[in-house]
């Protein structure tokens, strides 16, 4: 035990001199190559994604069982720079659908709309976070809830970028859900 955590404490002590032999002039010319080609930053994101919404509280003239809707997103990003922005990412469910709540109670939702508000981190160039708040809209009650993402995105020619989504909308009171959805989105 005393032998890995002196290498380990030998690994963590030369980490620091491994970053220092880094040349700084390489570093900058790196940095300014990649500003070069890439063009002007674009701050406005729209995009559209198909995907299916899960409800395990679902229910049907059987009982209770899964529920898998389709529906649609519209999506829209502000970037303030390359890792953070804000966004408005409205979710629309094509299906009315019934589910159970607050002990055996049977509610029905006809095609809800679900607005959020979403703040959005992207710490590479991959993966987007996003973390927000919204409303579901429907005829019969609207729902406060609580949304989080996790985006997938690769770049296409034109500023163009596909994206797959992985999202859970909790609602308060009420029923939880979970979206899988692939889209396209617009830089400009």
């Amino acid at each position: 035990m005393k032998s890995f955590l002196l290498l380990l404490l030998l690994m963590v002590l030369s980490t620091p001199r491994l970053w220092a032999q880094e040349d700084e002039k390489h570093v900058d010319i790196e940095v300014e190559q990649e500003t070069e080609y890439e063009g002007e930053f674009k701050h406005h994101q729209i995009g559209a994604m198909l995907g299916h919404i899960h409800i395990s509280q679902g229910h049907n003239s059987k009982g209770k069982r899964w529920l898998v809707l389709p529906m649609i997103s519209i999506n829209y990003n502000y970037k303030f720079n390359e890792r953070w922005g804000i966004g408005l990412h409205t979710d629309l469910t094509l299906e009315s659908y019934e589910v159970e709540e607050n002990e055996n109670e049977i509610v029905e939702r006809e095609t809800p709309i679900a607005p959020a508000i979403m703040g959005i981190f992207k710490p590479g160039k991959h993966f987007t976070y996003m973390l927000g708040f919204g409303e579901e809209f429907a005829e019969e009650e609207d729902l406060f809830l609580i949304r989080a993402e996790v985006e997938y995105g690769l770049e296409l020619p034109k500023e163009f970028e596909f994206g797959a989504s992985v999202g859970w909308d909790f609602r308060f009171d009420a029923y939880d859900s979970w979206v899988l959805a692939v889209g396209v989105s617009k830089l400009f």
